[in-house]
């Protein structure tokens, strides 16, 4: 099975540039299920509690998430190590992260990974 394991930072860079990461990746590889976990949902609420773009786009990404097909893991495992594990136990996923120490990491191993662009592009 392959997912687009998509992170925090893909979610609200992408909504706060009025970017949809979700269908973005979708596009982009159609046929993978969209994963997330719950830490994820976690730190979205935390950040929509904030003013400027970054509250705005997490308020937004999580208005989003409820009629999005995302499969939700309820993980109770640190954000970046439960991407790094479910990256690494689905080997032909790939994780979406605009997390620059994340990224390196997952380069380092290997693993798929990409960043959103302000122009919506995933690179």
């Amino acid at each position: 099975m392959a997912f687009l394991i998509i992170d925090t930072s893909s979610i609200i860079f992408g909504f706060s540039n009025k970017k949809d990461v979700f269908e973005i990746a979708s596009r982009r590889f159609p046929g993978h299920g969209m994963l997330i976990s719950a830490g994820i949902l976690r730190e979205l609420s935390k950040l929509a509690a904030n003013r400027g773009a970054k509250g705005a786009g997490a308020k937004t990404a999580l208005a989003a998430l409820s009629y999005k097909k995302v499969n939700v893991d309820n993980t109770t495992r640190s954000v970046d190590s439960w991407v790094y594990a479910k990256s690494r136990e689905y080997p032909h996923s790939v994780v979406v992260t605009n997390d620059t120490e994340l990224y390196k990491k997952l380069k380092s191993a290997n693993i798929k990974c990409l960043k959103l662009t302000k122009a919506g592009l995933l690179r």
